[in-house]
């Protein structure tokens, strides 16, 4: 953060200087990334996460939908679309609305957003995940502006840009209809305003930060890690002297806390939280952060079991990976001022360990190590490769062509993993339960087919949006633990006329009935109906089949 103009021509000659040849090689690494952000994009299933984004920037919540779907009734699957994207009447007050009644822990800038977008683009998949590739692409001058302000070097942000625009990690979470790349955004922006306010000591800098970093507490909640890394950070560099820097910056801060006060009153007034279960285990975190930041270059699915060959490889690349992370953080630490690796370190890793005492201790529904809450550690990572790659380059001739060799290996390790990734209806990213495509392969060969369930909203949406699936001829009959204990199979004259239309002997052209990852109580429940028998499905333990004893005995 030399904040000469001699120092910053000098330091804009490194990109002046490179062959004609790397300038290409990045320029088409950046095409090439910003294809793989728009392609395919309505091709991969929409899966529970993002129908919950559909329903927020409808205006209605999970728990209005709930309360008029799962009442036992038989609906359609468009009954569902009711309250999903656009709904006439609707508008960004009712999405800010539904979130702070939903859950105020997702802030509603995103959604807002997306809100607006779809009002003039449409609500399609391809329309609402077209917004979040659009918001990615400003992860490349953001990340630009971060390294120049860092090492005032314009190369070392083209290093970053090229790493970034074809990490697989990155590329798949611009894909999705959630808030994670403009998190990423509004993370740089919010880094790189505060070593611009630092370097330039005026009210407008320390403005533009305070804007910045409420943009991205409104965005994600996991910005206050940041945050709590950057107020460490001010004090150590400026020793704890009570000087204007240090005054503008707790200035700034208050008006941060102020803008995001309203907020933060929905947050804790908030209730419904989720239940805690029992702590991970060391071994799986670990496994979970090795592939995290294997991630951030090379990416090949996460299921290598079928291969010995292929785990050995992939270990070995992991390993090589690893070691290049660590290194690149050592030489950093190593070979600068605390104000460049001080800023990095305070930046990217309070939410690490944070996130894995919490995940080792206890966890909710999700492990607070997964990989869409540590976006603030992948994008350091990142840098912290640039700058190495960048010293590489700019150190001995002898070892020049090796060095380039080798970025240009990293950069194919990422084009490669995206292009296998590219195709894929689904990924790690979005962790739906292995069995689905056998569900909807079952599912698809009955006409007609009615499937009851009392699991929760999100799974059912997985269901419903799953490729391939044929929802034409399909009804589901949904239940809350509430709705379910009043609900009375024996009057249910609709149920009752399916299993006998299907009391025949020919099972596998008129089977109909369908119990979708029922609860034991559904299933007990079901049982004691009079003349029902319920069987789970072969090799697909989500799916269970209901039949008629006169059927089942006919068939015997």
């Amino acid at each position: 953060m030399i904040n000469t103009t001699k120092t910053r021509l000098t330091a804009n000659k490194n990109w002046q200087l490179l062959p004609k040849s790397f300038k290409f090689l990045l320029v088409v690494v950046l095409a090439i990334g910003i294809f793989f952000r728009f392609a395919n994009l309505e091709q991969k299933i929409y899966w529970g996460d993002e129908a919950y984004t559909s329903l927020w920037i409808s205006g209605h919540t999970s728990t209005e939908l709930t309360s008029s779907l799962f009442t036992g009734e038989i609906i359609q699957v468009e009954d569902f679309q009711k309250y999903q994207g656009i709904v006439p009447g609707n508008n960004v007050i009712d999405t800010v609305n539904a979130l702070a009644k939903d859950t105020p822990l997702m802030p509603p800038l995103y959604f807002v957003l997306v809100r607006c977008w779809v009002g003039v683009f449409g609500d399609s998949i391809a329309a609402i995940r077209a917004f979040s590739a659009v918001i990615s692409l400003f992860l490349f001058p953001a990340i630009y502006w971060l390294c120049w302000e860092l090492f005032n070097s314009s190369l070392v942000g083209w290093i970053a840009i090229a790493l970034t625009a074809v990490c697989p990690y990155q590329v798949l979470y611009a894909q999705e209809a959630r808030p994670y790349s403009l998190w990423a955004v509004t993370i740089l922006l919010s880094s790189a305003c505060l070593l611009r306010a630092i370097r330039i000591n005026k009210p407008l800098n320390w403005g533009l930060y305070a804007i910045a970093m409420t943009a991205s507490l409104y965005t994600h909640l996991f910005s206050v890690f940041v945050a709590v890394g950057q107020g460490i950070y001010i004090p150590i560099v400026e020793r704890f002297r009570w000087k204007k820097i240090l005054m503008n910056y707790f200035v700034s801060f208050l008006v941060v806390i102020l803008l995001f006060f309203p907020w933060f009153l929905c947050i804790i007034k908030f209730q419904n939280y989720y239940p805690d279960s029992s702590g991970a285990s060391i071994s799986t975190l670990v496994k979970r952060l090795i592939g995290l930041f294997t991630r951030c270059f090379i990416d090949f699915g996460s299921d290598y079991s079928d291969s010995v060959i292929t785990l050995i490889i992939m270990t070995i690349l992991s390993s090589i990976i690893i070691i290049l992370i660590g290194y690149s953080f050592w030489f950093l630490i190593f070979h600068n001022p605390v104000k460049i690796w001080g800023f990095v370190l305070l930046s990217s890793l309070p939410i690490l360990p944070l996130a894995v005492l919490r995940d080792l201790i206890k966890v909710s529904q999700v492990l607070l190590t997964s990989p869409r809450y540590l976006f603030p550690v992948i994008l350091y990572v990142q840098i912290s490769v640039a700058y190495l790659i960048y010293i590489w380059l700019e150190g001995n001739q002898t070892n020049h062509k090796k060095y380039r060799i080798f970025f240009v290996s990293l950069i194919s390790s990422g084009i490669l993993s995206c292009a296998v990734s590219l195709p894929a209806e689904t990924w790690w990213n979005k962790p739906i339960p292995i069995q689905y495509p056998q569900i909807v392969e079952r599912i698809n060969q009955y006409q007609n087919a009615l499937i009851i369930s009392d699991i929760n909203l999100w799974a059912i949406w997985n269901l419903i949006y799953y490729p391939n699936l044929d929802p034409s001829n399909l009804q589901f009959q949904l239940f809350t633990p509430e709705t379910l204990e009043m609900f009375d199979f024996d009057e249910n004259m609709s149920i009752k006329s399916r299993l006998t239309a299907n009391n025949t002997a020919n099972d596998d052209v008129n089977q109909k009935l369908f119990l979708f990852w029922p609860s034991q109580g559904l299933i007990t429940k079901v049982r004691n109906t009079q003349n029902w028998a319920v069987e789970s499905v072969e090799n697909v333990k989500l799916l269970w089949t209901v039949t008629s004893l006169s059927q089942k005995n006919n068939i015997s």
